[in-house]
């Protein structure tokens, strides 16, 4: 083989690689260093997530008294749980009226965001209205959990402080050893969103949801902001899929 078909098909091999792990796999991580994705499953194929029938999801919601129904700046902040999900977050706060900023730290835990004030950082820089936080999948298999994270899980909540907040737990794919139980313990459950009872279809690492599942996830979610919550707000499903990549701020893994 001439040297430049070896160029070529070397370089053929590398762009079918990144184009693959760009559209179809999750954010991997080595180490403290998580491994960015290009920007070419857009460049080839538009925004690819998934657009749903969502008249499945109208007839099951009931607005209530009491919803607030002003514009909310929402800040969508926790770990990589969210990549997924906040695509279809973006299309319900188009949809509704609001504003969103997301924050995805790769990685982290409760301990992570309880031992600092990055939490609070975000708050300040944005100045949300509303606060809905996705942590918890990265302590799935902690022991002594309740002992070693209660600490954190206050300090967080104290950050928050008077905002209305929504926790949304991790989405299990095997039983914890009590991430759930302690959670929820400490916010209730009209501020607590146990996301382990659904059913997800899984990238191959056997944890992320994959993006229909992840975008069924907010759907749930929503409905329960909405209906069931301390802090109803508008969360009417989505008529369209809406365009713009959500506003995402990413934090690398926290080298201790």
């Amino acid at each position: 083989m001439k040297p430049i078909w070896k160029i070529f098909t070397i370089i053929s091999i590398v762009t079918l690689i990144l184009a693959y792990y760009s559209i179809f796999a999750p954010t991997l991580s080595f180490g403290n260093t998580a491994i960015k994705k290009s920007g070419i499953s857009t460049f080839i194929l538009g925004d690819t997530t998934p657009v749903y029938a969502v008249e499945m999801y109208c007839s099951e919601y009931k607005p209530k008294d009491g919803i607030d129904s002003s514009q909310q700046k929402i800040l969508l902040i926790g770990d990589s749980m969210l990549e997924q999900f906040r695509w279809r977050l973006r299309d319900y706060c188009a949809e509704n009226g609001h504003k969103m900023q997301s924050v995805i730290w790769y990685s982290s835990q409760s301990e992570w965001y309880g031992t600092t004030d990055t939490l609070k950082y975000f708050i300040n820089k944005f100045q949300p209205t509303y606060v809905i936080l996705i942590l918890g999948a990265n302590e799935l298999f902690v022991r002594d959990i309740i002992t070693k994270r209660t600490p954190c899980v206050k300090h967080i909540l104290e950050q928050i402080d008077t905002l209305p907040y929504i926790w949304v737990g991790p989405p299990n794919w095997k039983e914890d050893t009590g991430i759930n139980e302690m959670i929820i313990s400490n916010v209730g459950s009209r501020r607590y969103y146990p996301s382990k009872n659904l059913k997800y279809k899984r990238y191959p690492d056997g944890a992320h949801p994959k993006p229909e599942s992840a975008f069924m996830w907010c759907d749930s979610v929503a409905k329960f902001i909405m209906e069931k919550s301390k802090y109803p707000i508008l969360m009417n499903p989505p008529t369209k899929k809406y365009s713009g990549s959500p506003n995402t701020t990413i934090l690398q893994p926290w080298k201790q």
